[in-house]
């Protein structure tokens, strides 16, 4: 992982204004649909935050095979 700074924790970096900001715009470039999917997986919200990043530097088919395996694996 990369290191930010020796006065913040990677804990931290994801807390501060703009990371925040970044995160919530790459969300929004998922369809609804696929939002929705991930909304209603049965899995804590700390990893679907992990999967939203994955998801968005993944092609739409992708991103619906992607979806479509964590489904099978977790509901």
């Amino acid at each position: 992982m990369l290191k930010i700074s020796d006065d913040i924790s990677n804990e931290d970096f994801e807390e501060i204004k703009e990371v925040k900001a970044y995160w919530k715009r790459i969300y929004s470039v998922l369809r609804k649909d696929i939002r929705e999917k991930l909304k209603n997986l049965n899995i804590s919200e700390k990893k679907k935050k992990s999967i939203i990043k994955e998801l968005a530097f993944l092609s739409e088919k992708k991103q619906i095979k992607y979806l479509e395996e964590l489904y099978r694996i977790y509901n």
